[in-house]
């Protein structure tokens, strides 16, 4: 596999992560009865949860400030559910009892859901993982039961694919353990479909989550909804003509802030967001960014201290086409993005 298709390979896995995050939460959000979604169920991804003073530190004696889980969903009864989504494990196995340890923290008395309370009354573990890898995981778990792996609240693992039947829909299908919600467990043990029409639909603008894009993905998302949405939208700027440049300044914070406003969970998390709800698009990822047009000639600093940056847009016809290629020439970084790698150390 070549480096072009290493980048498109992990931006389809972002995307699969990101579908899936959505489409198990929408389980809950969703009313079958009355086919509209419910306001009474929150939904939140990447929030900051306390952990118990039975649980503040790591097997590794490191302080455990927080937990962020992948996806959260607070019902109207004061029940929740916590999970985690892992399109692929560690080649390793050595490594997977890692992430059960991440998995085994949130089975815990946790503070800072988004309610009044900040606690509930119980709630579900979900592993959520690409059907490639669930076996394995799954037989995995069941030879480490009470081994080192121990859940005292329900834990399930549902394997999930994208796939096409004369439309493209997602698909989810418990192999262990089921959710507390009665109705919801027996049709997981069957296995749901979810139209991708659904996410158009209802969570076309949820772009980014709590995991570094590739960098290819954010660099289009820059291009498109931040340099090209300001030269047709601001008095003074005119479309260049496909062969033409025009400069356009933009700063970092106004990257950061444009995206993370329209195209993160955040657009889900409004009635509830605090200081428990971190920006999902972390400072470091657009300034790297940044970086990268200025590398690929596509701008320039504005001055020293790298806060702002004159980019060089032109009209193309595949902006991300563009920047796989670009991409792909350079070398990648030791600590690249891998998806579903365990977070930074400390918050897990």
């Amino acid at each position: 596999m070549n480096a072009e298709q290493e980048l498109r390979n992990e931006i389809d896995n972002y995307n699969d992560s990101l579908f899936a995050i959505i489409g198990f939460m929408n389980f809950y959000r969703f009313d079958d009865t009355s086919r509209k979604m419910r306001e009474d169920v929150l939904l939140f991804q990447g929030r900051r949860l306390t952990p118990s003073v039975a649980k503040s530190t790591n097997a590794k004696g490191e302080t455990v400030e927080y937990v962020t889980p992948d996806l959260g969903v607070l019902l109207p009864s004061g029940k929740g559910v916590l999970g985690e989504v892992k399109k692929s494990f560690p080649r390793d196995s050595g490594h997977w009892m890692d992430d059960f340890e991440q998995l085994m923290a949130y089975d815990d008395d946790l503070t800072g859901w988004p309610n009044e309370s900040e606690k509930v009354s119980s709630h579900d573990i979900v592993l959520l993982l690409h059907e490639t890898r669930a076996v394995a995981i799954r037989k995995f778990y069941e030879q480490k039961m009470g081994k080192g792996i121990r859940f005292t609240r329900p834990f399930s693992i549902v394997e999930f694919h994208r796939s096409s039947e004369g439309q493209e829909y997602f698909f989810f299908r418990s192999v262990t353990g089921s959710v507390s919600e009665t109705t919801l467990a027996n049709r997981l043990e069957l296995g749901i479909s979810v139209p991708m029409t659904m996410y158009l639909l209802e969570y076309s603008t949820v772009k980014l989550y709590d995991a570094e894009p590739p960098m290819p993905y954010l660099l289009e998302m820059i291009w498109t909804h931040v340099v090209a949405f300001k030269v047709t939208n601001t008095s003074g700027y005119k479309m260049p003509n496909k062969k033409q440049k025009l400069n356009v300044e933009v700063s970092v914070a106004e990257i950061s802030e444009r995206l993370e406003t329209l195209f993160s969970f955040h657009v889900l998390q409004h009635r509830h967001a605090n200081d428990r709800q971190p920006k999902v698009l972390k400072d470091t990822w657009v300034q790297r960014a940044c970086d990268a047009l200025v590398k690929f000639s596509d701008g320039e600093w504005a001055d020293a201290t790298k806060t702002k940056l004159i980019v060089k847009f032109t009209k193309r016809d595949d902006i991300l086409e563009h920047f796989v290629k670009l991409c792909a020439e350079e070398p990648r970084r030791d600590d690249q993005m891998e998806l579903f790698k365990e977070r930074e150390s400390g918050k897990r």
